[in-house]
């Protein structure tokens, strides 16, 4: 359905705790480096959540790597 998505590679993960004072109530950021082979971009997931904070991260690089796809290929 994605054939695009075959060409999208995490290359990096970063975590980083933003206020360690507040414990396990911290807010974490997570960035996601992802390449298409061609170009390289970072999406950055923010939550006190380390697992949404990266979903977040994550899903944005997809949808990222989709989208520039799909431009490409219309252009």
């Amino acid at each position: 359905r994605f054939p695009a998505l075959e060409s999208i590679h995490l290359t990096d993960y970063k975590v980083r705790v933003l206020d360690t004072a507040k414990g396990t109530g911290a807010v974490t950021r997570v960035l996601v480096d992802t390449t298409d082979g061609d170009r390289t971009w970072t999406t950055i997931g923010v939550s006190e959540n380390i697992i949404e904070a990266s979903w977040q991260a994550l899903f944005d690089s997809l949808v990222y790597g989709l989208l520039r796809n799909e431009q490409r290929t219309a252009d």
